[in-house]
């Protein structure tokens, strides 16, 4: 085909078409990713505080929360698929921490039952959580960097940094939980509390 006015403006707005098409289907992914985040902060503070306290404290309110968590873990992961299926639209990193943060998810119900049965220090479980939680905020990032509107791009930008600042604060309340629940501040917790400033 010749080279036309008509013919490129009709290419620029099927790309136009296509990068909304992948907005759309991104911004269920992001929304799913911070519900996702929101929900496991919760449940590294009801862990950090169940543990501290030897079971005597926070059972229902962590089994409350693992349940809205199972919820909100179906919706990412039907979000992950639906990106899955238009790969076209991801890119190579943005697949890799899917696969990384479906790693996480899969290795939640072993935690929960070593937190259930006191197999692991409030630590050790900050720590896990953290990590799981980590993964999801770079996937939230990346999606950020892959925005080819530099509007969308901004917001997204914006949203990664409130839900990073959020993280942090979530780190020193878990923290603060392990040492409510226990009843003293121990060396350990306040070596861990030193980490996360």
């Amino acid at each position: 085909m010749s080279l036309s006015v008509p013919y490129i403006a009709l290419v620029a707005k099927q790309f136009e078409i296509e990068e909304l098409k992948r907005f759309k289907s991104r911004s269920h992914l992001v929304g799913a990713t911070g519900r996702m985040i929101h929900v496991l902060q919760q449940e590294r503070g009801a862990s950090s505080i169940f543990l501290a306290s030897t079971g005597k404290r926070f059972a229902q309110t962590r089994q409350e929360i693992i349940s809205e968590s199972g919820i909100v873990e179906r919706l990412l992961r039907k979000n992950i698929e639906a990106e899955l299926d238009n790969s076209s639209f991801a890119n190579a990193k943005i697949i890799s921490l899917m696969a990384w943060v479906l790693l996480g998810l899969d290795a939640l119900p072993e935690l929960r039952v070593r937190i259930a049965n006191q197999q692991l220090s409030g630590s050790e479980a900050i720590a896990a959580f953290s990590r799981l939680i980590a993964g999801l905020i770079s996937l939230i990032f990346e999606v950020a960097d892959a925005a080819i509107d530099p509007d969308i791009s901004q917001l997204l930008v914006a949203l990664f940094n409130l839900v990073q600042g959020k993280e942090f604060a979530g780190q020193e309340r878990a923290v603060g939980a392990l040492a409510f629940g226990s009843g003293s501040c121990s060396e350990p917790i306040q070596q861990q509390n030193r980490k996360n400033e």
